[in-house]
């Protein structure tokens, strides 16, 4: 290993997070841009969106697997990475659904033991995030999609929402989570079909509540807050990919939120290699 590796790999995880998040919020403002009505013309370009919002994660992921010091996290990060690249082959998808499931969850539980973070309750929105990428990717691929997808959201909204677990937060974070999961009341209370669609074209969301839509957002604006305040860019780049992404039913989903999570689980200032 050479001397500056750890040094080196904070490094790639933030260029990681940042290649990630482009792919995966271009997506995002593309597809509600064209249901919306603001930009018809991005229809002809959604499967260019997709494409990159599928490539940018998984490279992401393989410049982590080339530059972590830890082989439990390389072995799972990598499956994700390669697996990821090669679901844009319709024969593959099975296989890249399997291998982003147990390689994320690999990748994340030795990313957590490798940094020393304690078993323990911190753990919660990890296991829900990880555990709402194999459910709705299950339902994504057709076994039981409106239970799973269901489930999905649910998942996925309740590891938002507790997303502040893994960090340092102060009073101005949950007032800024708070203020963030009011408006969205608001908003879903006087246009409720509005709010539906947004979160359901943007978001991926199926069967959600108005309450839980919001508890989940005030997590990740709390941690997005806190992760702003001590400059812990990690943390940030790990709660936009996880906003980006939205319900992770499908592989540029999935991958998203897989790398989100990893940075989630980064400590300020980055671990060890």
């Amino acid at each position: 290993m050479l001397p500056d590796a750890s040094r080196f790999d904070v490094d790639a995880r933030l260029v990681a997070g940042a290649l990630g998040l482009a792919g995966a919020a271009g997506l995002l403002v593309a597809r509600v841009a064209l249901n919306a009505g603001l930009a018809p013309g991005v229809a002809g370009s959604m499967d260019v969106f997709r494409l990159a919002a599928t490539v940018g994660p998984a490279l992401g992921a393989l410049g982590i697997a080339a530059t972590t010091g830890d082989p439990v996290e390389r072995i799972g990060v990598a499956f994700v990475g390669v697996f990821g690249l090669l679901s844009v082959v319709p024969a593959a998808t099975t296989a890249a659904v399997v291998a982003v499931v147990a390689g994320g969850s690999l990748a994340a539980a030795g990313r957590w033991r490798q940094v020393g973070r304690p078993v323990d309750w911190h753990m919660l929105p990890i296991v829900l995030l990880a555990g709402a990428v194999g459910v709705s990717l299950l339902g994504g691929i057709g076994v039981e999609p409106t239970t799973l997808r269901s489930i999905g959201s649910q998942l996925t909204l309740l590891g938002a929402a507790a997303t502040p677990a893994l960090l340092g937060h102060g009073r101005a974070d949950w007032a800024f989570g708070g203020l963030a999961a009011a408006v969205l009341v608001a908003v879903g209370v006087t246009a409720p079909f509005v709010t539906g669609a947004v979160t359901l074209i943007g978001g991926g969301v199926v069967g959600a509540s108005l309450l839980v839509l919001a508890v989940g957002l005030a997590g990740l604006t709390t941690t997005a807050s806190a992760a702003t305040r001590t400059r812990h860019w990690h943390a940030l780049l790990g709660a936009g990919l996880v906003f980006a992404a939205g319900v992770p039913a499908s592989m540029p989903r999935a991958l998203a939120v897989v790398l989100g999570v990893l940075l989630l689980v980064e400590p300020r200032g980055g671990g060890s290699a």
